[in-house]
């Protein structure tokens, strides 16, 4: 297709993105502990291809020891986002870092997996927009739903997604998931 324009398939997917939130008990996944240095590892093969086409460099430091119940592939579905989001931030090259650990919030045990980037940051007028439907600083690709479909997925879970811009530059998109769902721990 031309640059810019929309096809059947871009228009299929935004549907079906929207169609998760508009009905997502008929959407919602398979829950299963998900170890999430693995999930980490399998979605960096997924866009090995991605990776190939730059001169980032990858640091992993993987730390969680507790899996986090969640659908893996959603939960791969907002990795590979946010993965993706990083690559695009550094088209000249940079150091892409993930990281993964145990964190405790709100007395809720859980895991948390970091995407950092050592791109140029996020404007400031873009931070507060960034997680809106349609909104994209990108000028000829994304539809503007990947966050906002991503924040879904991870909220969907008792999880959340925290966006940092640290003053050493760069940007940080930080998932937090707990190790058991809300009906889980009240089941148990």
């Amino acid at each position: 297709d031309v640059e810019g324009e929309i096809d059947a398939d871009d228009i299929r997917l935004i549907v079906t993105k929207l169609l998760q939130f508009a009905r997502p008990a008929e959407y919602a996944g398979y829950l299963e502990p998900v170890r999430l240095d693995q999930v980490v590892q399998d979605s960096l093969v997924l866009v090995a291809h991605q990776m190939k086409k730059t001169s980032v460099a990858v640091m992993q430091e993987m730390h969680a020891t507790r899996p986090v119940s969640v659908n893996r592939n959603e939960l791969q579905q907002v990795l590979i986002n946010l993965i993706v989001n990083a690559l695009q931030a550094m088209p000249a090259g940079g150091t892409l870092r993930l990281a993964t650990g145990d964190r405790e919030e709100g007395g809720i045990k859980g895991g948390f997996v970091a995407v950092a980037d050592s791109g140029p940051g996020i404007a400031p007028e873009d931070r507060e927009r960034m997680f809106d439907p349609f909104f994209t600083t990108k000028t000829s690709d994304g539809t503007g739903l990947g966050l906002w479909v991503s924040l879904g997925l991870v909220q969907r879970y008792g999880g959340r997604i925290d966006a940092a811009c640290p003053s050493s530059g760069g940007s940080v998109f930080t998932v937090w998931l707990p190790n058991e769902t809300p009906a889980e721990a009240t089941a148990a």
